[in-house]
């Protein structure tokens, strides 16, 4: 196996799973496979694990590479355990059931999956991008791309990389709607859809698409990319940092930053709160189920629950005028919070 076993067996593994994987996603396990390379050979220069092959890896060198990135790199839970998934798939191939072994056998050193749903931008923060964004100029081409790209993210729930590769034809403002091609998990789980877009981003789309237009027809007119890199070569698609670049303009205007997952956030949250349904949401945001779109995106907020709870309870009651009366237990509970 050489000096590096470990990489060795990482490129026959990716070699092995052909085109189930899409390119960006090949790349970027082979980017995670050399960082753990690296790792398990300082960890085996310090002694703590005993090998750095794939074949011999043991579940005690497993949990010692959990405990460093635990202890040493003070890596969140959830972040290791997107690193042990890849890891178990490249020790499994290797013939080693080590990291299934650590699981039964160290469970209380087990990673565990918490279910968080991070919060959408503040309603000023929105309301704040669409006047900016109203008040670019149509001839600045910077700052109106980066306003477009940005209102189009509030606008769509549209991932990274579906607006990188969104196309100008499949945007449609007459009928304001957008089509996602390159999903994620393409060429597997993933389906392509479309998307309504929502009413605020017409104005700032319009302007946009007219001047990308002129900027195309200069530059590059063969360019099909919503967003187009303008190169005098290649395919005129942005990178998933070069869009990150764009949108750090918009950020430094408004002195917040903010990531496309809370754009992502922001659209699903504001649908279901001004009253489309969970499963018109989910489908609308890509999501293969609403567990997915509840979890980790948006869903009902509290208040409203109890809004329509008091409505429905109200309106049963055969008088609006009257409040439903407070129900007294003749139990008496003690000994709980």
């Amino acid at each position: 196996m050489g000096r590096y076993p470990f990489m060795t067996w990482a490129k026959k593994y990716l070699c092995s799973v052909g085109d189930s994987y899409a390119p960006s996603t090949v790349v970027e396990m082979e980017r995670r496979y050399r960082q753990m390379d690296r790792e398990f050979r300082a960890l085996k220069r310090s002694r703590r694990v005993n090998s750095t092959s794939p074949e011999k890896i043991s579940p005690e060198d497993v949990l010692a590479y959990v405990n460093y990135q635990k202890k040493d790199k003070r890596m969140k839970e959830s972040g290791i355990l997107h690193n042990l998934g890849p890891l178990n798939n490249l020790l499994a191939y290797a013939g080693n059931p080590a990291v299934t072994i650590f699981k039964q056998k160290f469970r209380s050193s087990v990673p565990k999956k918490r279910s968080i749903r991070y919060p959408t931008l503040e309603e000023d923060l929105f309301q704040r991008i669409l006047q900016e964004a109203n008040r670019v100029k149509e001839d600045d081409w910077r700052r109106l791309k980066a306003y477009a790209l940005v209102t189009l993210a509030l606008s769509t729930g549209m991932r990274n990389k579906e607006i990188r590769f969104c196309k100008v034809a499949d945007l449609d403002l007459k009928h304001m709607q957008i089509r996602a091609e390159r999903v994620k998990g393409e060429g597997t789980y993933g389906q392509a859809r479309s998307i309504a877009i929502r009413p605020e981003a017409h104005g700032i789309l319009e302007k946009y698409l007219k001047l990308r237009s002129k900027k195309v027809a200069k530059k590059c007119l063969n360019n099909q990319a919503l967003f187009p890199a303008l190169r005098d070569d290649g395919d005129g698609y942005y990178s998933s940092n070069g869009i990150r670049m764009i949108k750090s303009i918009v950020e430094k205007e408004i002195g917040k930053k903010f990531d496309l997952r809370a754009c992502r956030r922001t659209y699903g949250q504001k649908a279901i709160d001004e009253g489309l349904d969970l499963d018109a949401v989910s489908v609308l945001m890509g999501h293969n189920t609403t567990k997915t779109t509840e979890t980790y995106y948006c869903r009902k907020r509290q208040e409203t629950a109890i809004r329509e709870a008091q409505d429905i309870w109200t309106q049963s009651s055969g008088n609006p005028g009257v409040k439903t009366p407070k129900i007294e237990s003749k139990f008496e509970v003690t000994g709980y919070a």
